[in-house]
């Protein structure tokens, strides 16, 4: 459900908006419950130790329980969320969107974007079909995953990007010929 609406500013457009693609974004959770698996089997084995010694207190130990949890979280999770994941550009600022109870919004102004990588993984390439991760470096990491057609979109983010910044950074009558200023308009891409 698209819900970014909510936060945007009076005049701010949307030039991009997407979510990721179906199964490479449930797959990576079961790539986490993975870990969680060993973990209950290597907690399990220790546990069954325990117990055929006689220390029934290691039922109480909860790191067998630990491991199931998260075995069972991470693909539901992200199968419960996926529902809610958007990612928006817009001619101010990058949004996230997710949230399987209520919504929450992250959100970077592209001023504060110092770096941009595009990353295909193996879940993109076995299942995933033309899609990919962008990776947002600002005052923290944030990442897009499994965007179809990354490449097309990180060559859209950058040059978003660099045309605010160009903006910001060479205002009124500094500003060089190339970029004619804050006013650039820009075709919102589907």
């Amino acid at each position: 459900m698209r819900e970014f609406q909510k936060i945007l500013d009076r005049n701010e457009k949307v030039l991009w908006e997407g979510k990721p693609k179906f199964f490479p974004y449930v797959l990576r959770g079961i790539v986490l419950s993975l870990f969680g698996l060993f973990f209950m089997i290597v907690a399990g084995f220790i546990q069954y130790k325990l117990i055929t010694q006689g220390n029934w207190y290691a039922l109480f130990i909860p790191h067998f329980w630990v491991g199931l949890a998260m075995l069972l979280w991470f693909p539901i999770y992200n199968s419960l969320n996926y529902k809610y994941v958007y990612y928006v550009i817009t001619n101010k600022r990058v949004i996230f969107q997710q949230g399987i109870i209520g919504r929450d919004f992250g959100a970077f102004d592209f001023d504060q974007v110092t770096d941009l990588e595009v990353n295909i993984g193996v879940w993109d390439k076995l299942v995933g079909r033309d899609s990919g991760t962008i990776i947002i470096t600002a005052q923290r990491y944030c990442s897009m995953y499994n965007i179809p057609h990354p490449y097309e979109v990180f060559k859209f983010f950058k040059g978003v990007s660099y045309n605010i910044k160009t903006d910001i950074n060479y205002p009124n009558k500094y500003r060089p010929q190339v970029n004619p200023g804050y006013n650039t308009e820009y075709k919102p891409r589907k």
